[in-house]
């Protein structure tokens, strides 16, 4: 082969790394904007949780709601009870932004995820991953996924993704309402 066919096939290759490099970009801005927009499905009926159990910033309530499983789901239209946990997240008045709620169950393999209010009790293999704990947090006791309280996201661990949401639907004098679910949890019973 001659210098010119080598040379075609180095420019040919070149390009195409160059238009997988920005696909590969292009993907990842798409997901990432894509994962900040959550589908929520709407509870069986809503869950009423006292604004008396929600008086201070990171203090939790524990709450169980009632869905159906998605239509496209294994086994779709199928009662499912899931079971969560609403924080307010800071002072200030009663507006459902500060108030948050997540889905007591963690996304890697289904176990039961805890809320640890006392930071003391976070095991050391989390500690030494994150750092110094001075929140409360959730952590999954079969492989130590560790979620942020306020929101749920993943801090730590071999899950794949953060808490799933509930979606708090509104605020009285008296109460916190829970109307929504985030969809994904609804697949995964």
């Amino acid at each position: 082969m001659g210098p010119r066919v080598v040379s075609s096939r180095r420019t040919f290759l070149g390009r195409t790394l160059l238009l997988v490099a920005g696909a590969t970009t292009v993907a990842r801005r798409a997901w990432a904007q894509a994962s900040d927009y959550i589908r929520y499905a709407t509870l069986s009926r809503p869950v009423i949780v006292p604004l008396d159990d929600l008086t201070s910033p990171a203090k939790a309530f524990p709450f169980t709601a009632d869905g159906l499983t998605l239509a496209s789901a294994a086994e779709p239209n199928q009662p499912v009870r899931l079971n969560g946990m609403v924080v307010r997240t800071s002072k200030g008045d009663n507006s459902s932004d500060h108030f948050k709620a997540v889905c007591l169950k963690c996304p890697h393999e289904g176990c039961d995820v805890e809320f640890i209010g006392d930071p003391g009790r976070v095991p050391e293999e989390v500690t030494t991953a994150i750092g110094k704990v001075s929140d409360p947090l959730y952590i999954c006791p079969c492989h130590n996924s560790t979620f942020k309280i306020d929101d749920g996201s993943k801090l730590f661990g071999p899950a794949p993704r953060g808490l799933w949401r509930f979606h708090v639907t509104g605020v009285t004098e008296t109460a916190v309402e829970i109307g929504e679910v985030e969809e994904d949890a609804l697949l995964v019973v």
